[in-house]
């Protein structure tokens, strides 16, 4: 018999966690050595080379494809995504922005003393709009369900799309197309599915075309985090982009089921219901954080 818990034990998390995985620590105690942090910051080529293999890393999934990703040539180093996110909204500010309820809250915090707003939830998309989406959605690790409708709409008014993929390697059997004429910038991080990592603030914007704004010029002078591209690179060379679905799906379902727990996508959520509310984030899905419990 399956022993049931509840929406109260202390290990279930609001906040989305990376996973504390020993085989992830163990590896950056092992390489912290040998003057790896001075040898980063020597390396003229390490731009470049983290650029060109972080993204060869993320076409490499075989349990998710991005259509039309490779049209996004234009490869920059940020740190994290929210470098990414600050610089669309510097280049659109003159736009309205929107996003769906339950996104990443950096929006809305951002925009609610600099920016005009608006959820997608409560308005329909206008031409002067400027479009922000996760993919997987961050509350519930997949899609939102609006997802297309909104993509077809900003292709239709000329409404430029960015598309946030920081769970992109936590997740499976995402198949998207990135080859619409909205989706103008996509942009990826390390720190969700590595532990340490979002102390790190490593990421990738990847655009159509090259606007050589701030975040080009800095990289062009070797002015970003080496140390964090550094052992990024030595992370995507040892672990897969698929390493935290297969090592930890089957655990998932199994707290998911002790729990009462619908298994997200992402393998690191549990979608709930009425019972877990006190999760819920401002949209209709009620998200649970299994991070703390997929390492026991």
């Amino acid at each position: 018999m399956i022993k049931m818990y509840n929406e109260d034990h202390p290990k279930l998390a609001r906040n989305a966690l990376p996973i504390k995985d020993p085989d992830i620590i163990s590896f950056i105690k092992q390489i912290d050595s040998q003057n790896f942090l001075f040898n980063a910051l020597q390396n003229v080529d390490l731009r470049e080379n983290f650029l060109t293999e972080y993204f060869k890393w993320i076409s490499k999934s075989s349990l998710n494809h991005l259509k039309g990703l490779q049209n996004f040539k234009n490869l920059s180093f940020v740190h994290g995504t929210s470098q990414t996110f600050d610089f669309f909204y510097a280049e659109n500010k003159d736009k309205r922005f929107r996003c769906f309820k339950g996104d990443f809250f950096y929006h809305t915090l951002s925009w609610k003393h600099n920016y005009r707003f608006s959820y997608l939830d409560d308005e329909d998309i206008k031409s002067n709009d400027a479009v922000i989406i996760s993919i997987p959605f961050s509350d519930n690790g997949y899609l939102h369900d609006e997802t297309d409708k909104v993509i077809q709409k900003c292709n239709k008014l000329g409404v430029p799309v960015l598309v946030d993929l920081a769970y992109y390697n936590l997740v499976r059997e995402l198949d998207f197309s990135l080859d619409e004429p909205s989706i103008t910038c996509i942009t990826f991080s390390l720190s969700k599915g590595f532990s340490l990592f979002d102390k790190l603030r490593v990421g990738m914007r990847c655009k159509i075309d090259y606007t050589d704004d701030p975040v080009d010029v800095f990289n062009s002078y070797d002015m970003f985090n080496k140390a964090g591209a550094a052992l990024g690179l030595e992370i995507i060379k040892k672990f897969s982009s698929d390493y935290n679905q297969i090592k930890y799906h089957k655990k998932q379902e199994e707290i998911c089921t002790k729990f009462g727990l619908e298994p997200s996508k992402c393998v690191n959520f549990g979608l709930g219901d009425d019972r877990y509310s006190k999760f819920n984030r401002g949209a209709k899905w009620n998200r649970v954080c299994l991070s703390n419990l997929l390492i026991e």
